[in-house]
């Protein structure tokens, strides 16, 4: 199933991703499409780190160092 949706962009922002599009040679679409997946990635990211810091603080793997130091 696809879906059609209509953006609201300044003239800035239309440049903005004009620019994009002809540095890249994707279409708009395209560039949105990976905008977004970027984007949910990033977030996916953000809320899979807060969940895990605190067990990780727990556990005392306060840098990458410790985490290293003891799965080596």
């Amino acid at each position: 199933m696809q879906t059609t949706l209509t953006v609201r962009l300044s003239d800035s922002e239309t440049q903005g991703l004009d620019a994009l599009c002809q540095h890249s040679g994707k279409s708009r679409s395209e560039v949105v499409r990976e905008a977004l997946r970027a984007h949910r990635l990033r977030d996916s990211l953000r809320q899979s780190q807060a969940h895990l810091a605190p067990l990780a603080r727990a556990t005392g793997w306060l840098t990458e160092d410790d985490v290293l130091q003891d799965v080596s």
